[in-house]
This record gives structure tokens, sequence and C-alpha cells, in this order.
């Protein structure tokens, strides 16, 4: 349940900085929520990981002013990707984060590539969408796997105050 609320606090503080644009406010970020996803997706391994993903899409979905379900379908097509990872893969291991952040970001580009192409054409891709896109997956390399080691590290020290304070409660009762 420690777990649930931690996750549930950190996607509301990166929905909220995100859809603000407090955390950066150039054209080159990329997705803060796609990090959760990531971690959700790595971590956890029952379906209602799924449905977290699929509420998270449909808020993203519901700001972005995009096409209704291009979220939903990127966070679902990532979890997927992961999930069928985490048969092969030890989860621990940085390189794999990297890489599967680098890929998360690059597909999640692809895909508002996709819907762009398809709504408008292939003449509405500019040269500063694909160098965004090329700046966002650059960053990717950096940014996530030190995200994710940082919520590691927030969620083991957020378990480990619940169980002292569950031990202190043991003791005074």
């Amino acid at each position: 349940m420690i777990r649930f609320f931690f996750y549930l606090c950190l996607s509301l503080f990166f929905f909220l900085a995100q859809t603000s644009n407090l955390w950066c406010s150039s054209n080159q970020r990329f997705d803060l929520l796609l990090v959760i996803v990531l971690c959700l997706s790595l971590k956890f391994s029952h379906i209602r990981i799924l449905a977290a993903v699929l509420l998270i899409g449909v808020a993203m979905d519901s700001v972005s002013g995009g096409p209704f379900g291009i979220y939903i379908s990127a966070y679902v097509w990532i979890y997927v990707l992961i999930r069928s990872l985490k048969a092969f893969v030890h989860l621990e291991n940085m390189v794999f984060v990297l890489c599967v952040g680098v890929v998360a970001v690059v597909m999640e580009n692809l895909f508002f590539l996709f819907v762009l192409i398809m709504g408008k054409g292939l003449d509405a891709v500019y040269y500063n969408d694909l160098v965004t896109m090329a700046t966002q997956a650059a960053l990717s390399v950096i940014v996530v796997p030190l995200v994710v080691l940082v919520i590691d590290l927030l969620e083991q020290a957020v378990l480990l105050m619940a169980e002292k304070a569950f031990q202190q409660h043991l003791h005074r009762g």
C-alpha cells in the first residue's frame, strides 16, 4: 500500500510539473511520466500496473491537446515492450535501463510523428521536429537512468521510514 501511494504521489508531482512547464521550459524536454511508466513496468508484474499505465495515459491525453489516445497507445506499447524484455534481462542492470529509456523516448516520439504524418501529411514534419526528437533521445541517455535511480532511492527511503514507523507503533502498543 505504501508503494501505491508513493507512485501515486510521484505521478501526480510529475504530471503537475510537466503540464505546468516547471521542470523545463524548452521544447527539448521529454515526457516525465514516461519515466513513471518505465519504473512501474520494470518493478511490478501484476496486471493492475496496466490499469495504472492506462490512467496515466488518459491523464496526459486529456491535457495534451493532441488526438486522444496517443499517450495511452505509446504508454501501453512501452509497457508491453518492457514486460516482454523482462524475461530476458536482469532488471537492475543500468545499461538495460538506459537502453529501455532511450527506446521508450524514441517510441513515444515515433507515435507522435506517425499521428502528425497521418493527420497532416509528410509536409507537416519539419527539420526542427526531427532535431527535437534526436535531442530528447540524447537527453534520455542521461536523464532516464538518473531519474530511475533517484526514484529507487526515494522509494527505498519511504519504505524504510514506513517500516520504522510500523516498528515503533508495535513497540508502543
